[in-house]
C-alpha cells in the first residue's frame, strides 16, 4: 500500500517528466568534479553538487513543466592528467550536444567549480559572436594565474572568445579580490557592481528592475548566459560553499536577477556553480535554495 502511494506521488513530481535527451525541452548538463576548485586552493566537495541539487528538484511538484533530461560531462581523471586539454575536449562535447539536441531550448549547467563557465562559453561561441555573461559572485574569477582553475575562467574567455563578449559582475567584494585579479581585461568589456554599488543603486534592494535595466539593457542578436556562483549569496541562506559570504547578496535580489534574465532578456543558458553539499546543513538549505531558482527556470514558457 505504501509503495503504491509513493508511486502515485511520483506521478505528480518533476521526476516523472524525465525523458530521452533528444526529446527533452530542458537539458541539465552536469559537471560533477571539483578539480578546478582544488587547483584554486578551494575545499573539496562541489563534485557532489549536481546530484544533490537534482535530487531536490526531482521531488518538487510538477505543474505542466516541460520534459527534461540530464547528461554527465565531467571527466575528473582527464582533468587531473591535463586540465587545459580536458577543458577543450569538454567544449567540443558541449558543441555536439547543442547541435544534436535541437528540441532543447533551456540549458541548465550544474557545477562543480566555476572553471566550467569557460568551456560552456566557448561552446556557445560556435553559435554566436556576441554574448553577455551575467555573473553573480563574490569573486571576479579573473585571476592572472598561469595554470587554469576555478578562479581564471573570465580571463580565459577574454583571451579566447571570438567576437564581442561582455561580463556583468554583480555582488563583487574588494576584500575577496587581489589587485592583479582586478586588473583590466584585454578584449572583453567588464562591468563590475560591488555589493555596495547594488545596495545603494537599488535603494536597499527595493528597486531592482530599474537597476538591472540600467546595468544590463536588452541587446538584439545577443546570447545571454546567467551564471551564479553560490558564494555570492548571503551566509544565512548559503552555508555550503568553500568560503561562506558574511556579506552576500539577499536571496530575493538573486531571484530578481534570474527573473530579469529569463523574462526580459529571454536567456536560455543558466549556470549554477560552487555549491558544496559537504558544508551544507542537514536540511540541505543551500541545495533547496538553488533548486527553487532552477524551478523558476523550468516552470517558464519556452520562447
Amino acid at each position: 500500500m505504501l509503495k503504491e502511494v509513493i508511486s502515485s506521488r511520483d506521478q505528480e513530481r518533476i521526476i516523472n517528466n524525465k525523458i530521452q535527451n533528444e526529446k527533452a525541452d530542458i537539458l541539465f548538463l552536469k559537471f560533477s568534479s571539483d578539480r578546478g576548485t582544488v587547483r584554486n586552493y578551494g575545499r573539496r566537495g562541489s563534485q557532489f553538487a549536481p546530484e544533490a541539487i537534482i535530487s531536490v528538484i526531482k521531488k518538487l511538484s510538477c505543474h505542466n513543466l516541460s520534459k527534461w533530461s540530464d547528461i554527465e560531462l565531467a571527466k575528473p581523471n582527464e582533468e587531473l592528467f591535463d586540465f587545459a586539454n580536458a577543458q577543450k575536449k569538454l567544449s567540443m562535447s558541449l558543441i555536439e550536444i547543442l547541435n544534436n539536441c535541437l528540441r532543447a531550448q533551456k540549458f541548465i549547467y550544474l557545477g562543480g567549480g566555476h572553471d566550467y563557465i569557460y568551456p560552456i562559453t566557448m561552446s556557445i561561441n560556435s553559435f554566436t559572436k556576441k554574448i553577455v555573461i551575467i555573473n553573480l559572485d563574490a569573486h571576479l574569477d579573473t585571476r592572472t594565474d598561469y595554470e587554469p582553475n576555478s578562479g581564471t575562467p573570465f580571463r580565459q574567455i577574454d583571451r579566447d572568445f571570438s567576437g564581442e563578449v561582455e561580463i556583468i559582475q554583480l555582488g563583487i567584494h574588494d576584500f575577496a579580490n587581489s589587485i592583479s585579479t582586478m586588473s583590466n581585461l584585454d578584449n572583453a568589456r567588464e562591468v563590475v557592481a560591488t555589493y555596495e554599488d547594488i545596495r545603494f543603486g537599488t535603494k536597499e534592494f527595493t528597486e531592482t528592475d530599474k537597476f538591472l535595466e540600467r546595468v544590463i539593457p536588452f541587446q538584439n542578436e545577443t546570447t545571454y548566459l546567467f551564471s551564479l556562483d553560490a558564494d555570492s549569496i548571503e551566509a544565512g541562506i548559503m552555508e555550503g560553499v568553500s568560503a561562506v559570504n558574511h556579506r552576500g547578496l539577499p536571496y530575493d535580489f538573486v531571484e530578481d536577477v534570474l527573473d530579469y534574465a529569463k523574462n526580459r532578456l529571454r536567456c536560455q543558458h543558466f549556470g549554477f556553480f560552487e555549491y558544496n553539499p559537504v558544508y551544507d546543513n542537514l536540511s540541505q538549505k543551500g541545495a533547496r535554495a538553488l533548486a527553487s531558482l532552477i524551478y523558476k527556470v523550468m516552470d517558464t514558457e519556452i520562447p
